[in-house]
């Protein structure tokens, strides 16, 4: 069975029943997830648990969360996290916690292979991008569209 619902007891995911799935970008092993999905998940709408695999120049696109925040350590390798809105870079390396709180605007750079775990509270796929964004910004890549606004909803 690929979905897990939270049942009132112990569960377990097997190893064996992602690993072939382990060097996807992102592998979901908890959440409220809409796509589909390649491997077994517990499905609960509270968050997102996120095995994050990063080479070189994943880069992410400037984006936010209206209601998501984000935490997440690194396992191996470093990331790098450009806040949008003072264009200040922040370095995390192995060990390191990091929290992106709603409405934060941020970039994830990569410079070398990456593993992070990542949660998110609550689980939603909601993100704003730059053409969904009414905000003022320099680093805007594509102008403001109010379809686009309504759609990241």
């Amino acid at each position: 069975m690929m979905e897990r619902p939270v049942n009132g007891s112990v569960q377990r995911i097997n190893r064996s029943e992602y690993e072939p799935f382990i060097e996807r970008q992102h592998l979901f092993l908890v959440g409220n997830l809409q796509r589909e999905n390649p491997h077994a998940f517990v499905r609960d709408p509270r968050l997102e648990l996120i095995l994050c695999y990063y080479q070189p120049g994943d880069d992410g696109l400037p984006h936010w969360h209206r209601e998501v925040t984000e935490y997440e350590i690194v396992l191996e390798g470093a990331s790098e996290a450009l806040d949008v809105a003072t264009g200040r870079t922040h370095w995390f390396g192995v060990g390191d916690l990091i929290v992106i709180p709603p409405g934060v605007c941020v970039q994830r750079l990569i410079r070398k292979p990456t593993r992070t775990l990542a949660i998110k509270i609550p689980s939603h796929a909601e993100k704003v991008h730059c053409a969904g964004c009414p905000r003022e910004c320099p680093a805007r890549l594509a102008p403001y569209s109010q379809e686009e606004s309504c759609a990241s909803r």
